[in-house]
């Protein structure tokens, strides 16, 4: 008697099961155009932002400036890679730089350009500041450590 009563109910029951949510749609809305991501590296130990909140513009605009400033410290590693400060010369109250470029050597001074459009801002005694790409770019002197 009580395998037909369930049975009964059962099937009074199972339309409305078929028809009805479980998670009502209605009830979660979409509040503006906010994009939650979570950004974690679980290999590298650096802190990450864990949470970042903006429209797909703003991201855009965040990806770009990174993007930039990727590139600028690509051309400064390149420019560190194939640029040897060796030393200076002095001659007549004017100040020279020995640069080794791509395993030749220049003599040239301040606002000249060496081949890979390089350009010599500045010679100091330590370090010599270069221009490539419309960035700026400090090489130390041969055995020089911490210059300012």
């Amino acid at each position: 008697m009580s395998g037909k009563t369930i049975a009964a109910i059962l099937l009074i029951l199972i339309p409305f099961l078929l028809s009805s949510e479980l998670i009502k749609s209605s009830k979660v809305k979409k509040h503006g155009k906010l994009h939650f991501e979570i950004k974690r590296n679980i290999f590298s130990p650096q802190k990450t932002n864990k949470f970042r909140k903006g429209s797909i513009a703003s991201r855009k605009a965040e990806n770009k400036k990174a993007e930039l400033m990727k590139q600028s410290k690509e051309a400064e590693t390149r420019v560190i890679a194939s640029v040897f400060y060796e030393g200076f010369l002095i001659k007549e109250s004017r100040i020279f730089a020995l640069l080794k470029v791509n395993g030749q050597f220049y003599i040239s001074r301040e606002g000249d350009r060496i081949p890979g459009n390089i350009l010599v801002k500045k010679i100091l005694e330590k370090k010599i500041v270069l221009e490539i790409e419309s960035s700026e770019v400090s090489v130390l002197k041969k055995g020089e450590r911490n210059a300012n």
